[in-house]
C-alpha cells in the first residue's frame, strides 16, 4: 500500500487526488481482509497509519459508507460492516440485473471479433478460478471472474450502467469477502457453457440469466 503524503493544500487537484489515495487504500483494505467485518475505524489510528490529515480519512470513510463497506453511529463509532445473508443476497441480484440490462444493449450490437474477445476472457478465468476453488474467494479470484463476466457489460455504451456497476459490484465483492464465499470449479463451468449459448445467439436475457445463476450459486456458500 502506498504511503500517502500530503501535499500543498491550497491545490484543489491535489487534495482530490489524495482523497480518492486515501479511499483506494482504504477500500483495498477492507477487500484484502487487512481491515476485518466488525473492526472499529478510528481517525487517529488512519491517520498515523496513513500519513495523512484527518479531513481526507473522513472523506473517504463517507464515500466508503455510502458503497456499503463501512457503518457508523453518530458521535460513536465506525467500522467495518459486516454485510448479513440479505444484504449479500441483495447485491447479487442487483449487479445481475446490471449485467442483464448491458448484455441486452450491447450483444445485438457485438461482431464476431468482440464475442471471440469475450469467450476467451471467460476460457483465461478457468485457471485462477481452479486455484483458488477450495478456499475462500481471494481479491484476485474476484477480479478475474470480474473482468471475464464484465467482458460483455464492458461494451455498452452507456455511461450510467457503468457508473452503477461500480459501486455494486464493490458492494458485492465486499459481502462475497465477508462471507467467505467460494467460487467452485463446477459452478464456474456451468456458467461459461451457459453464457457461452447466449454468447452464440446474441441473447443478452440468457447471459443475465447465465449471471445471476452464478452469482446466488457463489453467494450461496457464504457462511
Amino acid at each position: 500500500m502506498t504511503r500517502a503524503v500530503v501535499g500543498d493544500r491550497g491545490h484543489l487537484g491535489r487534495r482530490q487526488l489524495l482523497s480518492d489515495d486515501v479511499f483506494r487504500a482504504l477500500r483495498d483494505a477492507v477487500l484484502d481482509g487487512v481491515l476485518e467485518p466488525g473492526e472499529r475505524l478510528r481517525d487517529d489510528e488512519l491517520v498515523r497509519w496513513l500519513g495523512v490529515s484527518r479531513t481526507p480519512i473522513r472523506n473517504a470513510l463517507d464515500r466508503l459508507r455510502g458503497a456499503g463497506l463501512v457503518e457508523l453511529a453518530a458521535n460513536r463509532w465506525t467500522r467495518v460492516r459486516d454485510p448479513d445473508d440479505s444484504v449479500l443476497g441483495d447485491s447479487a441480484a442487483v449487479v445481475a440485473a446490471l449485467h442483464r440490462a448491458a448484455a441486452v444493449i450491447a450483444l445485438a450490437r457485438l461482431d464476431d471479433r468482440s464475442v471471440d474477445e469475450v469467450s476467451v476472457g471467460l476460457g483465461a478465468a478457468r485457471p485462477v478460478v481452479r486455484r483458488g476453488a477450495r478456499a475462500p474467494a481471494t481479491v484476485e479470484v474476484l477480479r478475474c471472474v470480474g473482468v471475464a463476466v464484465g467482458g460483455v457489460a464492458a461494451r455498452a455504451p452507456v455511461e450510467v450502467l457503468a457508473t452503477s456497476f461500480a459501486e455494486a459490484e464493490l458492494r458485492l465483492a465486499h459481502g462475497l469477502r465477508s462471507r467467505r464465499c467460494v467460487v467452485d470449479l463446477g459452478v464456474w463451468d456451468d456458467f461459461v457453457a451457459s453464457a457461452l449459448e447466449s454468447l452464440a445467439a446474441r441473447d443478452g436475457g440468457a447471459w443475465g440469466d447465465a449471471v445471476g445463476q452464478l452469482l446466488r450459486r457463489v453467494a450461496a456458500t457464504g457462511r
